[in-house]
């Protein structure tokens, strides 16, 4: 077994990991691990979308935030909105001096040619670089190296080591070797993405967010909130099999004069432009509950009467340019890719509005524990708006970086736990085991059943049977079947994952549960409404082992 000895630790190789790992590295001793290469994940398969606000003359941060709280359904964190609408400026700031840069005009500037608007902006904010999310990941592994950053690639954490409170390390799996890895560390942050695979195959995220950080955190002994928010983006290609969840747009897809129809020609929504994707995704998911939907689980968005005015021409010209239509082309043919007919669209697992509860410098209640990005909740309330995503890592990841490194510089030596060995133990103990059930059958049991009973639309009973089952997974997951091979043992992987994936499962439907009415991406078709007792968030931490939910109300 390797035991290693850092100041600080981050978990992830994204956007929010790298910021905070740079900028951690310029005061302390650094290892990043990333059970994916370095620049992959949910952030190279980002359209590239980023919010740099105050752009156009009118636009002011107290818009922006009131922008933020209007999409998040007023249940946002307001330190933390208010951070991230007076820091914006740092996410293009910090990856354009990583060496990703941005479309500008031809004089040089953000002019109205190069900027969009997204659903739920009062004014245009998003810039793009124009290789889109693979740039920013190029730009990401160049600015790690350079910042002599160490790196674990392939390696997986399977728990964090706590002692007395105070963060201690972190227990972790290498894929290439088979070794299992005990890393000293005085702070940790995690910065692992979301949770959006728990829904494959109606997913557009990667095959690496399977909820880690939510776990680790949870087990950590850290609060999470919000995690019933699962966003569902309305837009997503509904066949064929191998391209299925596959991200088209959100509600700006549409253009001006795009609509929404059934599966009998009738009209579903109009005027979807403006909308935010919670709205939109709500539309489509009741009309589907009514049975108007397609045998494929879809509706008809009809982009045709684009092609009758010049606003509606230049929308399409932008997707065109922007590479947004190629998927549609590729599934769908040629005359979709022109709008001249209607395409199916269904909506896909795309973001977890909730994660880790942190204060304004991403500090958990654990000491030394930190979240950025998408593992980190409370930005968004109950609905991201487009373009703030990418936003969000970099502010968030610099501001872990230099909170983690500020604390590891002021604590002494720490020692590893009592329980450390046997975590350890544990982890070393998957290889071989001789047990009933593949852990890869369980995660895609899983998969299924929070599709379809903690889907984008819930019920008391569907979200009570989920429960049921993840229970069930649950005593299936301790006789699992695991060849002995040493390298590059997938199963092992897919054990820890299946682990991981179980834990969040369970905070969503909990937290679902409790929360008894219709927020943001939260739709409850039992209680349709919005019901101003819920103005608050909801809790999750672990007692005993067992997981509790308890709702809060929101601080003004």
């Amino acid at each position: 077994m390797q035991v290693l000895d850092f100041d600080v630790v981050c978990i992830g190789g994204g956007g929010a990991a790298v910021a905070a790992a740079v900028t951690a590295a310029k005061k302390a001793n650094v290892l990043l691990i990333s059970k994916e290469p370095v620049g992959y994940g949910d952030t190279r398969l980002a359209v590239g979308a980023t919010a740099y606000p105050y752009l156009v003359p009118d636009d002011t941060p107290d818009i922006f935030y009131e922008d933020l709280l209007d999409g998040g359904e007023h249940i946002n964190d307001r330190d933390l909105a208010r951070v991230i609408v007076n820091e914006a400026h740092v996410a293009v700031e910090m990856l354009e001096n990583f060496g990703c840069l941005f479309r500008r005009d031809a004089n040089g500037t953000f002019g109205p040619a190069v900027i969009s608007r997204a659903g739920g902006h009062s004014f245009a904010r998003g810039v793009t670089p124009p290789g889109k999310g693979v740039a920013i990941g190029g730009a990401l592994r160049a600015a790690l190296a350079r910042a002599g950053v160490s790196v674990l690639e392939e390696t997986i954490a399977y728990r964090l080591l706590v002692n007395q409170g105070r963060i201690a390390g972190v227990a972790c799996f290498s894929l290439p070797t088979g070794e299992v890895i005990t890393i000293k560390s005085k702070a940790v942050i995690l910065a692992a993405g979301g949770g959006g695979w728990l829904y494959y195959p109606q997913t557009d995220c990667s095959r690496g967010t399977t909820g880690d950080a939510y776990s680790l955190a949870l087990r950590a002994g850290a609060e999470l909130m919000d995690m019933e928010q699962v966003q569902f983006v309305p837009f997503a290609l509904t066949h064929p099999a191998s391209m299925r969840g596959i991200f088209l747009g959100e509600p700006n897809l549409a253009g001006p004069d795009g609509v929404l129809l059934d599966k009998s020609g009738q009209l579903v929504l109009k005027e979807i432009n403006t909308m935010t994707r919670a709205q939109v995704t709500r539309a489509m998911v009741e009309a589907l509950v009514q049975g108007r939907g397609t045998e494929k689980g879809g509706l008809f968005l009809d982009l045709s009467g684009n092609l009758k005015t010049e606003k509606g021409r230049q929308a399409w010209s932008s997707m065109k340019e922007r590479g947004q239509l190629e998927a549609v082309r590729l599934a769908y043919g040629e005359q979709a890719y022109r709008w001249e007919e209607p395409w199916e669209v269904a909506p896909t697992a795309h973001y977890f509005m909730g994660g880790v509860k942190v204060n304004h410098h991403c500090e958990s209640r654990i000491k030394g524990l930190y979240a950025a990005g998408q593992s980190q909740g409370g930005v968004h309330g109950a609905n991201r708006l487009g373009s703030v995503s990418l936003t969000e890592l970099f502010v968030f990841g610099r501001i872990a970086g230099e909170s983690a490194a500020g604390y590891a510089g002021e604590t002494g030596e720490i020692n590893l736990p009592e329980n450390g060995e046997e975590i350890i133990k544990g982890l070393a103990g998957l290889q071989g085991r001789g047990g009933a059930y593949s852990p890869l059958k369980l995660q895609q049991e899983l998969q299924q059943a929070m599709l379809e009973l903690a889907g984008p639309g819930r019920t008391a009973q569907s979200l009570r049977s989920g429960l049921d089952c993840i229970s069930f997974l649950e005593s299936k997951s301790k006789n699992l079947s695991i060849n002995p091979c040493r390298e590059y043992n997938l199963e092992v992987l897919e054990a820890i994952e299946l682990e991981h994936m179980l834990v969040t499962a369970r905070a969503v439907v909990l937290s679902a549960l409790l929360r008894q009415e219709s927020r943001g991406a939260h739709l409850r078709l039992d209680y349709p409404a919005t019901d101003a007792r819920y103005l608050g968030n909801v809790v999750a931490n672990q007692v005993n082992g067992q997981i509790e939910a308890r709702f809060v109300e929101v601080a003004n």
